[in-house]
């Protein structure tokens, strides 16, 4: 990185949408840099993986109405924690945005290398609860994975860093563009984009203390739907951070007399009939036991420490995995939300939301119950999202080329979809990003 250049484009964020910018652009242009706040990480395992997910001072994320968020900061961004899941949302979104994306997608599920997840690798828990399903009148599918699957040991660690490296990240595509000459600052914090007589020049960046401005011909925030709302804000742009949506997820588990899903990759089949029908993605699901106490052992501590950590770790074991089996369901929560400048969240469930997640649970429980559970250990679990969307939406904050009001200053990642998904984000983002790759190099 050199501070006095002008690079042709600084790309903040190294995630699905950065990354995949900084690998078709480098095809044909040079002088680019990608900025990241976080560091490369390539641990695996729960014990290493779990810091990543709090911010600084150790805390989770949660909005005010008490969602839990879940993302990472690092090289690859979120990427690194996902499933893999690399679903193609129906096209009436599509056509509710007025957006073709359909040869980006195309391309997308082609450089993601997207498969569907294999019967060979369903767990029991997984099994048992497809044949509940269909025993009701529902089919399970399964579920498109960017994961290679001849490397895949089906150990159900994806969300701690896949230990075989079967599974795609971001850091494929952060890896393309670095040899294809771009630079990468690691460890930057970027405040906001500066610009003059309404044209962008360049970021204002902290990095091991110090204060000091990168400059660029044109700049694209890809730092997630938390974070780049709030470098818009800081550079003039106020309204960047409302319409915040989460596709927000609640699981139902229940306990079975001899089968569980530990250990088993989860979100390995989904109900696509809901998805058209009720506009809910419900997929087997669960977390292993020492995030179960998060979910359903009624121990969930705002700030780890070590005491916590252990208190965590003794009730974890009262959780027998072995004869536990869930099912989620994300929906397309009500664009209520909102990302404010100090860093905090709002964003509570509206009565909308709320009859779309209690109608997700009785639809559970039932498949669940007809899985072998016993009605009686039913229960629901806490309110969660991975997905952050809809801060800086197109139609409201960019433009149909993903561009602010402020030239040359771009924004892609999930902060431009003009509404939620309620499904994995993933392959969307990545065609946004080659569309607006497409629109740059004409």
């Amino acid at each position: 990185m050199s501070i006095e250049k002008v690079y042709n484009y600084i790309i903040v964020g190294s995630g699905p949408g950065g990354a995949t910018l900084a690998k078709e652009l480098s095809k044909e242009v040079k002088d680019i840099l990608i900025v990241e706040y976080g560091p490369r990480f390539t641990k695996t395992g729960v014990t290493n993986v779990t810091p990543i997910f709090l911010d600084k001072k150790r805390k989770n994320i949660k909005t005010d109405g008490g969602i839990w968020i879940a993302r990472a900061r690092i090289l690859g961004g979120s990427s690194y924690l996902a499933m893999g899941n690399a679903v193609t949302p129906p096209e009436k979104i599509f056509q509710e945005w007025g957006i073709d994306l359909s040869r980006e997608l195309e391309s997308a599920r082609k450089d993601l290398r997207v498969n569907l997840m294999p019967s060979h690798l369903f767990g029991e828990g997984t099994k048992r609860i497809n044949e509940a399903a269909k025993s009701l009148g529902w089919e399970m599918k399964p579920t498109p994975k960017c994961v290679d699957f001849g490397r895949c040991k089906g150990c159900g660690q994806c969300m701690f860093g896949c230990p075989t490296g079967a599974k795609w990240t971001a850091l494929e595509f952060v890896d393309e563009a670095t040899q294809n000459g771009v630079e990468l600052s690691l460890n930057t914090e970027v405040t906001e984009v500066l610009h003059e007589n309404g044209r962008a020049i360049g970021i204002r960046v902290y990095k091991k203390g110090n204060k000091f401005e990168i400059y660029g011909k044109n700049i694209i925030l890809s730092a997630g739907a938390l974070e780049t709302p709030r470098i818009l804000q800081n550079s003039g742009i106020p309204e960047a951070g409302k319409g915040l949506a989460l596709d927000v997820y609640q699981a139902t588990y229940g306990y079975t007399e001899d089968v569980g899903m530990q250990n088993e990759i989860i979100l390995a089949t989904y109900l696509d009939e809901l998805i058209r029908d009720k506009e809910l993605f419900s997929a087997p699901y669960m977390y292993i036991p020492l995030y179960l106490v998060r979910d359903i052992g009624g121990y969930a501590p705002e700030q780890l420490s070590i005491t916590n950590l252990i208190k965590i770790a003794l009730k974890s074991k009262r959780i027998n995995a072995k004869r536990l089996i869930g099912i989620m369901t994300k929906i397309r929560d009500e664009m209520t939300g909102e990302v404010r400048n100090d860093r905090t969240i709002r964003k509570n469930l509206t009565k909308k939301d709320k009859k779309k997640l209690d109608e997700a649970y009785e639809i559970n429980r039932k498949i669940l119950i007809a899985a072998g559970a016993d009605p009686q250990t039913i229960h629901r679990g806490i309110y969660e999202s991975g997905h952050p969307c809809c801060t800086a939406s197109i139609g409201k904050v960019v433009n149909e080329h993903q561009e602010t009001r402020v030239k040359g200053l771009f924004v892609s990642d999930a902060s431009v979809f003009p509404s939620p998904l309620g499904m994995p984000p993933i392959l969307t983002i990545v065609a946004f990003s080659k569309r607006l790759a497409k629109y740059l190099l004409s």
